[in-house]
């Protein structure tokens, strides 16, 4: 196993070595000069270099094609080098870098080695349907690693494309290929590896704000440390709850304090008179914090997703958000140096901005959902540099960033074209949030640490950057901000209820949703309860709102400083700093927007507006405590008693170590105290339960072509259905078909191979069956059971005369065996064509 990690580990380095010349170039501004993000970056150009290629069908998906691919990533480093001043000159700016490289590497093994040992000592961390999405995040693997070109075939609806943003995958598989792995043992070495790479990319983050101050530069040992905790806080840290449980396990929580926290759930744990939470699924709860209640005070029925990332590295599944997370921290970084672009009034190369421009638009393909945010943060991080520069906000800075964001849009659309064509998406517009609001208690729990953190840092910065800033301005900034909120969320709800008049009135479906919704209720009772319900909690609104007000008021205040006598040189500002402040404003933003609108999809609720918003919320507001915490240890002694300090410094230090107890008690509980041998294979605990199942898998993967379309029994989601195709690759009429309809926006085509597959199975011998498997391309059929199951309810729900016993015997009657054990077979169909 250890040989198993160090070849995979040698791998990811090496394509960090081939592309570090072209990454020194692009973040030549940033003090570490971009080393902490050569892996990811290497690791995007190659794998977009393959995908366009094989898209365009100019190279194959193949090895072939990754040494082609690999061939233009060493073309633009040498490209780089070149502009470097050659070989020498790039080999004297590594020999500066040396202490970083060296804290950079050892942080990436020491994070790569730890979470793969975490994984193979995980038997739940196995790939199987009750553990959330892996065996989609499988099919997507092994249906790209089928594919000669792009877009890849999908496995679980067989002769369509995949329909989602599959670019993390293509980057998992072309690892799985240079390595020689199976599949599912790739699968866990790219999760340790995501994890690995978020940490040292949010180290890298918050060094770089730490050491791109100019008057009296930190020391490296302060900036790094700043960078561990950045590492710490984004990718390691959990939210409060996992101090909860262990409380309520032990039973010193009063059972009205659990149901005042009203967290879902959280009153039916039992005690065990220890630390540890009773039960194999307590951590799941930290995921489902928020309690979303309807306007009559009842459920409604699909509670917020409340994910972190560590609690997504613990779940184990290698899905979109986790495998964009580096690349968001790339992002970042790519915010910031176009921060120190603009500040210092320099201009980008046609290559750089193009390779900017590339690296942002991935989030579109990895995490479409990231790239507006990142888009953005990107924009006016160039935008605060300019207005810095000169010390006031002119039309020109703001004419450029316009330019700029065309430009970014431009690029994306054209270098991520062919995956607009074949995507589809669930998405239906934008939503007012009508019910109760998110309970200040249940926001605490999640963001408590930080909050705390950046509240000192907000007040103390920026008393330390104007005096000039009057209590009375502040508080008339908040009223503003708070009046604004409020008038923009009267207009849309008004607008909204313009919208769904005229559905109405035409007799679509939004209405009818919305009125199951709200119970029926006039409109003038519906904006009452609305508005009671907001006075009656307006808590988390008065905190965030005063938050944004010092943020954006310190930011502003930094950037338009007040210019300096004539006979005094200007200060130089603080980019770290003001980019910090930004970041705080992201991150609150980013959790205080879905307490007015959510983004509508098929679940009708915000539920996944508030796992996608809050995930990167957690992001930035991670990074930006990181800095806070170092740039509080410098200044606070300046406006704070020694009181005050050791008070804040003693409730910090309580906080960060509360945040701890949830990933060291669910570490535990996952690998059963480390109790199991570790054994590095995602299929593991599905080969040992299942082992005819994978008995026919490895024999499909030896015998059949890539492309063989198979027929097993379909699935919805969440079960065991659609395994035979996810672990091959194969693909299959319909797997998972809700999945399928979350993917492509419409469930027509599942419906109408649902009525196919069941009229196949109902009776095999039949000529109506034969002609189905024959219009469907069908080449191999899979009895197993999960297929017999399938075949018994189907045959219990029919109406006319239904026999499983002899559509199975005619099954094998009609068409030759050609594999079997006891417990699955398979049957071939010879004149099947693919």
């Amino acid at each position: 196993m250890i040989g198993t990690i160090l070849l995979w580990w040698a791998i990811i380095t090496l394509i960090g070595l081939a592309a570090l010349p072209a990454t020194m170039v692009i973040f030549r501004r940033l003090p570490d000069q971009g080393y902490t993000l050569a892996r990811p970056f290497g690791l995007l150009l190659a794998a977009y270099v393959l995908w366009l290629g094989a898209s365009l069908r100019i190279i194959p998906n193949n090895w072939a094609g990754i040494a082609a691919a690999f061939s233009i990533v060493l073309f633009i480093s040498f490209l780089a080098l070149r502009q470097m001043g050659g070989v020498r000159a790039f080999l004297l700016r590594l020999c500066e870098q040396k202490k970083i490289i060296t804290t950079i590497e050892a942080l990436f093994f020491l994070a790569f080695l730890t979470w793969s040992l975490v994984r193979a000592s995980t038997v739940y961390f196995r790939i199987n349907p009750a553990g959330g999405e892996k065996f989609m995040e499988m099919a997507f693997l092994t249906g790209i690693l089928n594919s000669p070109s792009f877009p890849p075939a999908d496995p679980w609806l067989s002769g369509y494309g995949i329909s989602y943003y599959y670019f993390g995958y293509v980057m998992m598989s072309l690892l799985t290929r240079l390595s020689g792995l199976a599949p599912e043992v790739a699968f866990d070495l790219y999760d340790a590896t995501l994890f690995a790479l978020t940490f040292i990319g949010a180290f890298g983050v918050v060094y770089n704000l730490i050491a791109s101050r100019q008057n009296s530069p930190p020391r490296f040992a302060k900036a790094a440390l700043g960078g561990l905790l950045g590492g710490l806080f984004t990718t390691v840290s959990g939210n409060l709850l996992g101090l909860i449980e262990a409380l309520q396990a032990r039973g010193w929580l009063p059972a009205a304090f659990v149901r005042w926290l009203a967290v879902p759930d959280l009153d039916s744990a039992q005690a065990t008179g220890s630390f540890f939470p009773a039960g194999d699924l307590w951590w799941w709860r930290s995921s489902r914090i928020l309690n979303d209640l309807d306007l009559f005070g009842q459920p409604i029925g699909a509670n917020p997703i409340t994910e972190f990332p560590f609690f997504s590295f613990l779940l184990g599944d290698n899905h979109p958000h986790v495998l964009a997370l580096p690349f968001v921290l790339m992002a970042i970084a790519l915010a910031f140096n176009l921060h120190l672009v603009a500040l210092r009034g320099e201009q980008l190369s046609f290559g750089e901005l193009l390779l900017t421009a590339i690296s942002l638009g991935s989030l579109v393909f990895l995490n479409t959902w990231d790239y507006p945010i990142y888009l953005l943060l990107a924009l006016l991080a160039w935008l605060a540099g300019a207005i810095a520069r000169r010390g006031q906000a002119q039309k020109q800075d703001l004419i450029k960033t316009i330019r700029l964001a065309l430009i970014f849009i431009a690029v994306t659309i054209l270098a991520y074209g062919l995956f607009f064509i074949s995507f589809s998406s669930q998405a239906g517009g934008i939503l007012p949030y009508i019910f109760p609001p998110t309970r200040l208690p249940q926001y605490l729990i999640i963001f408590g640490p930080f909050i705390f953190i950046l509240g000192a840092f907000l007040l103390l910065s920026l008393r330390a950057k104007s005096a000039t800033i009057s209590l009375r301005g502040l508080l008339g900034a908040w009223l503003r901000l708070s009046t604004l909120l409020t008038l923009g969320y009267l207009l849309l709800l008004a607008f909204t209820g313009l919208i769904l008049a005229i559905d109405k009135a035409r007799g679509g479906s939004l209405f009818l949703q919305a009125e199951g919704w709200l119970g029926g209720l006039p409109w003038w009772q519906v904006l009452l309860s609305i508005t009671a319900s907001r006075l009656a909690s307006p808590w988390l609104f008065l905190l965030l709102t005063a938050l944004l007000t010092l943020a954006a008021t310190g930011m502003w205040t930094a950037i338009t400083r007040q210019a300096p006598p004539e006979d005094q040189p200007p200060q130089p500002p603080e980019p770290g700093l003001t980019f910090t402040r930004l970041l705080v404003v992201f991150g609150l933003v980013l959790t205080f927007v879905v307490e007015f609108l959510y983004l509508r999809d098929n679940f009708g609720v915000r539920m996944n507006t508030v796992f996608k918003f809050y995930f990167q919320g957690w992001v930035c507001l991670a990074l930006a405590s990181a800095f806070a915490l170092s740039w509080l240890s410098e200044h606070a002694s300046e406006f704070a008693s020694r009181f005050l300090r050791i008070a804040f410094y003693f409730t910090t230090a309580l906080l960060v170590l509360c945040s701890l107890v949830y990933p060291l008690l669910a570490i535990h509980s996952r690998t059963g105290g480390f109790s199991l041998p570790p054994v590095l294979d995602g299929s593991a605990l599905l080969r040992n339960t299942f082992p005819d199942d994978f008995a026919a898998i490895d024999w499909l993967r030896e015998n059949t072509s890539p492309n063989a379309v198979i027929l097993e029994a379909p699935g919805q989601s969440y079960n065991f259905e659609g395994r035979i195709s996810a672990f091959t690759g194969r693909p299959t009429l319909l797997g998972w078909s809700y999945h399928e309809a979350q993917w492509r926006g419409s469930y027509d085509e599942q419906a109408r191979r649902e009525d196919d597959i069941a009229r196949i199975f109902r009776d095999f011998g039949s000529d109506e069956a034969d002609a189905l498997l024959q219009r469907w391309s069908v080449q191999y059929i899979i009895i197993g059971s999960s297929e017999m199951s399938y075949l018994q309810n189907l045959c219990a729900q029919a109406e006319s005369a239904c026999n499983a016993e002899r559509s199975l015997a005619q099954l094998s009657q009609r068409y030759p065996l050609v594999f079997s054990t006891d417990g699955i077979q398979i049957y071939t169909i010879p004149d099947a064509t693919p």
